[in-house]
């Protein structure tokens, strides 16, 4: 489960993808990216679009993720490729 493109996997890449915006931005939006990102397993393990329920959906591990998204020193881009 979790693998491939299935219209579930693509909605939560939507959401990881939108919260690395939001990261990149100030204010608010960056709080509440910030906020996603780090919100506690307890607080969280239970909502389907959380950050570490959608890493353990995707097969990623959120704490490797997490620290490979907010510690990255280049602009992590966004925009899908045509294939």
């Amino acid at each position: 489960e979790g693998k491939g493109y299935t219209p579930v996997s693509e909605l939560m890449r939507a959401i990881i993808l939108r919260a690395v915006e939001d990261l990149n931005c100030q204010g608010e939006l960056r709080d509440d990216a910030l906020a996603f990102f780090y919100a506690e397993e307890e607080e969280d393990d239970e909502y389907v679009f959380s950050f570490i329920s959608i890493c353990r959906y995707l097969g990623f591990n959120p704490q490797a993720t997490r620290d490979a998204i907010v510690n990255c020193e280049h602009r992590i881009s966004t925009r899908r490729r045509a294939a």
